[in-house]
């Protein structure tokens, strides 16, 4: 049984004037995102505490995740820190399974 859920993410602001948006990049590797799950985070409703979902985090999949601004002439930064996601396979799933 597999399954997959979003995840929220949440980073450090920046003040630059120019600032456009952030975009969410995941992946399977260190470093190696899929570009097909990059989510384009835009100016999120909060500047203060900016937010992202991100979909299709598998469960017992480990995920990396690393965020980078872009401005509004589409210059991108380099990537953030990198941070890992799990998501464990929900015990009830499991016991169905064990039936």
């Amino acid at each position: 049984m597999s399954y997959t859920q979003s995840v929220l993410v949440r980073w450090a602001t920046q003040s630059e004037s120019d600032l456009a948006g952030w975009k969410v990049y995941q992946g399977t590797a260190s470093r190696i995102y899929d570009g097909s799950k990059t989510v384009d985070a835009g100016m999120t409703l909060s500047t203060d505490f900016p937010a992202s979902s991100i979909p299709g985090v598998g469960n017992n999949i480990l995920t990396y995740v690393a965020v980078t601004a872009y401005d509004q002439t589409g210059n991108e930064s380099t990537f953030s820190a990198e941070v890992t996601v799990t998501r464990a396979v929900p015990l009830l799933s499991v016991l169905r399974q064990v039936k």
